[in-house]
């Protein structure tokens, strides 16, 4: 069976990798394009080298190893640097993504999703077979944001400026949810939409 790919994305506080956590406790496998960034920094010595050759020593803390908090801030500061950090990190994402999808086609699993904020920034959208867009009021984006408890609300804002309107997603993707609601009102969207995915995933070859 060919497991369906299906990218999830949408601008800060937006919900995008709760819905990707449905996705995960209905069984696909879900690849966290985030976190995978983060962890390839820590392990590839060529690509953290690279950015901090990039960025300077700035984003380094006390103890001389990178501060992933200075990188944001320094890097989501400007589109150009938004971009250079997008150009030395994605292409590793790309390939890790691809090895797990295809040890979960291997296994079995039907749904692959692969949960990215920056998806169309970056063109993932050319791996996948469906995208999906998360969105929200952006009041209400920046109140979840700040619920977290790691970002100031000017520093929410700034980043959410920086990112891919939702308008500009929306064109792009192939679904939206609108995530303005309660928790039960998403979770029905969700489910109408993981049973039409699942019934397309169902008619591949």
């Amino acid at each position: 069976m060919t497991v369906l790919r299906i990218g999830i994305t949408g601008g800060l506080g937006s919900g995008k990798s709760i819905l990707a956590k449905y996705f995960g406790e209905r069984g696909a496998h879900v690849f966290d394009a985030d976190r995978e960034a983060k962890l390839i920094l820590l392990r590839s010595e060529s690509v953290y080298r690279t950015v901090i050759a990039s960025f300077g020593d700035h984003i380094l803390n006390k103890a001389g190893e990178l501060d992933f908090r200075r990188l944001a801030e320094y890097a989501f500061a400007k589109p150009e640097r938004q971009q250079r950090l997008n150009d030395i990190i994605h292409p590793e994402v790309v390939q890790a993504a691809d090895r797990q999808m295809i040890t979960a086609s291997r296994q079995g699993v039907a749904l692959f999703v692969l949960d990215a904020a920056l998806l169309f920034e970056a063109q993932l959208e050319q791996y996948l077979d469906v995208t999906i867009v998360v969105v929200a009021d952006e009041e209400l984006r920046v109140k979840r944001a700040l619920e977290r408890g790691t970002l100031m609300e000017e520093d929410i804002r700034k980043r959410i400026r920086l990112q891919m309107p939702d308008s500009e997603k929306i064109a792009r993707a192939d679904f939206v949810i609108t995530n303005d609601g309660t928790e039960d009102e998403f979770q029905k969207q969700f489910e109408a939409l993981h049973n039409n995915l699942t019934s397309e995933s169902s008619s591949l070859p």
